[in-house]
């Protein structure tokens, strides 16, 4: 859906503008148990001061700036087979 799924670094240096002289700070947050969902902060120091995003890992292995979609409840039919 997304493509092919990106690496946590070249996320980061996409959205930061990071040069090699930077150093990153990561810390992880988990969404909870019951997702299984995880999403890193990542921060560096720049002449602004500090900067950091959050990033997503998504179910194909990819980091992204947003969320993964929530899975739904659905409903199905299933076939009854009947014998005469």
């Amino acid at each position: 859906m997304y493509g092919k799924p990106v690496s946590l670094r070249a996320m980061a240096e996409k959205w930061l503008a990071l040069q090699p002289e930077m150093q990153l700070c990561i810390t992880r947050h988990a969404h909870g148990a019951r997702r299984r969902r995880s999403c890193v902060y990542v921060s560096t120091v720049c002449a602004v001061g500090e900067v950091g995003m959050f990033f997503f890992r998504h179910d194909d292995g990819g980091w992204y700036i947003f969320p993964p979609h929530e899975s739904r409840v659905s409903m199905g039919v299933l076939p009854i087979a009947v014998f005469a």
